[in-house]
């Protein structure tokens, strides 16, 4: 059987959650079946930012990503494939093959195949369109360790001006260095320059990954609101702080990952 993992590269948003879930979901395969991951225009120099990144951040080999064009996909036949984002989904679908295997991060159409082609959409919030119900997970197996050797903050927040704004308030409210996020640039694991994370909540966050990990990585996590959405951030919280990471760890009983298995 010929499997794949398929990613649409975001050039306006190089370095993002699904690329990284994308790696991890593939890196848990691989120790059981022949899989590739596959990343759709991406060019030599964006591959090898991510590999890098990749090195950094986790104990697992990057080095074996494919890079392919859109219309190379369908030549590959696959089998079965799995995608983690609508985008992807709907931006390469007429070039996929057989069995797909859809997360849907957002809301859509919930497309179907009109011929001998099946596509299958998984979820978990309101907000997301699905058929099956299964969590977005983490494969921490493969996290590097990242002890707590420095006093800092890692702000995450979309919008640089309300930083800009309240910047002097933050320095006075956390009294410690602040690294702010960043989309195409970056390091591989921010933990390992941070004790706390500080979460700016302005819109619609279909899977939060810095929630998890800051938990995953015992460091202080606080939430600013500025909206009024129950999205992934609010529910993961609540969640891990009720339930621990129980439900965001990727194991065999995944039902995507039984899907590929089988």
């Amino acid at each position: 059987m010929k499997t794949g993992v398929v990613y649409k590269f975001k050039k306006d948003k190089k370095l993002n959650g699904t690329l990284f879930y994308c790696f991890e979901y593939y890196s848990f395969l691989r120790q059981f079946i022949d899989i590739n991951f596959y990343i759709v225009g991406i060019d030599t120099g964006d591959l090898e930012l991510v590999r890098n990144i990749f090195l950094q951040k986790y104990n697992a080999d990057p080095s074996n990503i494919i890079p392919i064009k859109l219309t190379e996909l369908y030549a590959l036949q696959l089998d079965k494939t799995l995608v983690l984002d609508v985008m992807t989904f709907y931006d390469c679908k007429e070039f996929l093959t057989n069995s797909v295997h859809c997360y849907s991060n957002d809301s859509h159409r919930m497309f179907r195949y009109k011929n001998d082609r099946t596509v299958t959409y998984y979820g978990s919030y309101p907000f997301q369109n699905y058929d099956i119900f299964t969590y977005l997970k983490f494969n921490f197996d493969i996290f590097k360790p990242s002890p707590i050797t420095k006093s800092a903050v890692f702000i995450s927040c979309i919008d640089e001006k309300y930083i800009e704004h309240r910047m002097p308030e933050y320095e006075k409210q956390f009294n410690k260095p602040i690294i702010l996020k960043k989309f195409n640039s970056g390091v591989g694991n921010i933990f390992d320059y941070v004790d706390a994370v500080h979460y700016v909540h302005m819109t619609l966050d279909k899977n939060n990954r810095i929630v998890p990990e800051a938990f995953y990585y015992d460091r202080e996590v606080t939430i600013e609101e500025t909206v009024d959405f129950v999205d992934s951030v609010r529910l993961r919280y609540d969640d891990i702080k009720a339930n621990g990471l129980r439900n965001y760890i990727l194991t065999k009983d995944d039902l995507m990952v039984q899907e590929f298995l089988k």
